[in-house]
């Protein structure tokens, strides 16, 4: 048991319900809103930290094959969508970490894991419990999902982060060399690498439910 994470858990839950009232976490089901998400990812991942060249693409480059196989929640305030991620569910697409790095995911049950990508909260309400309560709701749905595993493409600070936070174990994944594939697929979030240096992680979900 994760006494640090369910302690801080709790307390977090608490003030989320003082301070964002209005707040609500929830799945994106409808076209509507998964075109605020895209819209949402396209300004913070492209307009605000340039990981890739907005002059040359458009939010369609979102709609990616793990779109159909994959679960958005939205962080809203009233009718505005102010924080997102996406849990990509197991399925014969694979796994998004896949065609970035050369990793080997074997050793673990493959339809117990899910990715989580795209995790985006608008500046504003950056460091004020929304990503916490993105992360809720995401181990929520996982939960029911029969998710053991999270796995995902995160800087290291971002791994202290959790850890020094909330207790949470990011367990890095082993890689091998890069692929020609897996270069040329880096190429259109080439400073997201660049800068960033990122990294696989995976996290064992039964330390934390």
């Amino acid at each position: 048991m994760n006494l640090k994470w369910r302690l801080r858990s709790f307390i977090s839950m608490i003030l989320l319900k003082i301070y964002f009232p209005k707040v609500i976490f929830r799945e994106i089901n409808n076209s509507t809103e998964i075109e605020k998400m895209h819209n949402l990812v396209w300004q913070i991942y492209g307009l605000e930290k340039k990981y890739f060249d907005v002059n040359q693409t458009s939010p369609k480059i979102l709609q990616d094959k793990y779109e159909k196989n994959s679960i958005k929640i939205g962080a809203f305030n009233g009718d505005n969508l102010i924080g997102a991620l996406r849990i990509i569910l197991p399925s014969s697409e694979g796994f998004y970490v896949e065609e970035d790095f050369n990793v080997d995911l074997s050793s673990f049950p493959y339809d117990e894991i899910a990715e989580i990508s795209r995790f985006v909260v608008l500046r504003e309400y950056r460091k004020k419990l929304i990503s916490f309560g993105l992360w809720k709701k995401a181990l929520e749905i996982s939960k029911m999902k029969k998710i053991n595993y999270w796995i995902f493409v995160i800087p290291e600070k971002i791994k202290d982060y959790l850890s020094k936070s909330f207790g949470i174990k990011c367990y890095p994944i082993k890689t091998k060399e890069l692929t020609e594939k897996q270069i040329k697929a880096r190429e259109k979030m080439i400073n997201y690498y660049k800068n960033g240096n990122p990294a696989p992680y995976i996290i064992f979900l039964k330390e934390l439910y």
